[in-house]
């Protein structure tokens, strides 16, 4: 296949594919088959030991149509190759139809390995290090190292309190460092957590977690035995996926939090889950994930090195080879598109899964029928985005999935208005028994979206007034 030069408003993803993705075991193709490299080759070179158990790769092109990115398996259906002499390995049965590449132009052509079942666990556990290297960090206290720096330490943290505490918990590929670089990213920001620091005398913290291969339940299990000794005032922004986690902790585990008052802040938390996390392929929850990072990077200026939905959107690839065989022994399910071998892509990602909008999530349905706690008092941030007018010719793809890339063999992704990642509706829907005392909306516009709600004027005014920040 025949790689068209990349237009220059995509240069940067393809640049961090070039300069980054054999950290997550990406590597370019036309190398690849050039030298005959190997896993074990790949792995040897960056000091690694292979894992024989790899048998080869899968051929992914990245491809523009249309001002949109999509990831497409090559057209030779990206058989396995053999280890050592980069033939075809011999399968039974009939050959399968390799699914139509989208016209349009290709980027990039990629060798993502095949992965074996018994190996998806080590490899999300792997990505999540390598999203945030202190995903295991746990409860951490800021400090603040300039006017406009701030970080977080171990050093000072007080884990068994009686005054107020503020704690942050960031969402889904994020860390706690993206969030506080959202907040020092404006003015108001930064006045913002200078102020937190005075009004909590310190005791601002935030909570590092891996969010892949760690279900939200499994977080807030870890977050609950940390927050045990807190016995003042809670206060609570969560965004994103943290929101969840933040409800498991308060209403499933919070017996151990039932001497404090908790004011929760859910910033575009899905609450009911996000189909984002629901498709039925893991394909085009890939494109959407890099066309988002390439969206952030363009209006809020966020590297696509440390861009956390570009660095996923990577991350993620190798599960575009996986490989599913079925007890009876019959030929291997791995072309793009069989849905038996794709539609369990998602499920066998914990930290998506948790917060999959589907209706048989029996994670969510167990937190919908926890009982109410009557020391929490629920807040919200909530955001339309639709820049459809801005001429985005993505949104269509997130929102018509299935008619405008009916050839990328994908299915709508957002059954109505979201924030880019969250649907709008999910954000309130607490179960019954609760209720959220007040929200700051953005309705259908064009600004705010699910990256940039701690850069908003209003959201850093709705916190001071829920929290008592003057």
């Amino acid at each position: 296949m025949t790689v068209h030069r990349r237009r220059a408003s995509f240069d940067s993803f393809v640049s961090l594919i070039d300069a980054h993705g054999e950290s997550f075991d990406v590597v370019d193709a036309h190398e690849r088959r050039s030298l005959q490299v190997n896993v074990r080759e790949v792995r040897r070179r960056r000091g690694r030991l292979a894992d024989d158990r790899q048998s080869g790769y899968r051929d992914v092109s990245l491809i523009e149509r249309d001002g949109v990115l999509l990831w497409q398996a090559s057209a030779d259906g990206g058989e396995p190759r053999d280890k050592v002499s980069g033939r075809r390995s011999r399968r039974r049965g009939p050959r399968r139809a390799a699914a139509p590449l989208p016209a349009g132009t290709v980027l990039k052509e990629v060798s993502v390995p095949v992965l074996e079942p018994n190996q998806y666990l080590q490899e999300l556990t792997a990505t999540d290090q390598r999203l945030n290297p202190d995903c295991d960090s746990g409860l951490r206290v800021v400090k603040q190292l300039s006017d406009s720096s701030f970080e977080a330490t171990k050093d000072g943290i007080k884990t068994a309190y009686a005054g107020r505490t503020l704690l942050l918990v960031h969402g889904t590929f994020s860390s706690s460092a993206n969030v506080l670089g959202e907040f020092a990213a404006t003015a108001q920001g930064r006045r913002f957590l200078a102020d937190a620091l005075a009004k909590y005398k310190g005791q601002v913290l935030v909570f590092d977690h891996p969010t892949l291969s760690v279900s939200p339940v499994l977080n807030a299990i870890d977050l609950s035995r940390q927050l045990a000794g807190i016995r003042g005032e809670l206060d609570i922004v969560a965004h994103s996926r943290g929101g969840l986690v933040t409800q498991w902790c308060l209403e499933v585990f919070g017996d151990v939090l039932a001497g404090a008052r908790v004011r929760a802040v859910l910033v575009g938390a899905p609450l009911n889950g996000t189909h984002l996390a629901a498709p039925g392929r893991i394909q085009p929850l890939l494109s959407v994930l890099t066309n988002i990072g390439t969206f952030v990077e363009r209006t809020l200026g966020v590297a696509a090195a440390s861009n956390p939905f570009a660095l996923a959107s990577l991350a993620l690839l190798k599960f575009l080879g996986r490989r599913e065989r079925n007890r009876w022994g019959l030929p291997p399910i791995d072309d793009i598109g069989s849905r038996p071998g794709t539609d369990a892509a998602v499920a066998v990602i914990p930290g998506l899964h948790g917060q999959s909008a589907v209706s048989n999530n029996y994670e969510l349905l167990r937190l919908r029928a926890s009982a109410a706690r009557p020391f929490v008092r629920y807040y919200a941030v909530t955001a339309d985005f639709e820049p459809a007018q801005m001429g985005w010719k993505l949104w269509k793809v997130i929102s018509e999935f299935g008619d405008r890339a009916k050839d990328a063999a994908a299915d709508a992704i957002f059954p109505g208005t979201n924030d880019l990642v969250v649907d709008t509706d999910h954000m309130t829907s607490l179960a019954s028994g609760r209720s959220i005392a007040d929200v700051v909306s953005y309705p259908r516009q064009t600004v705010v979206h699910h990256c940039s709600y701690f850069r908003q004027p209003r959201t850093i005014k709705g916190l001071r007034t829920w929290l008592a920040i003057p």
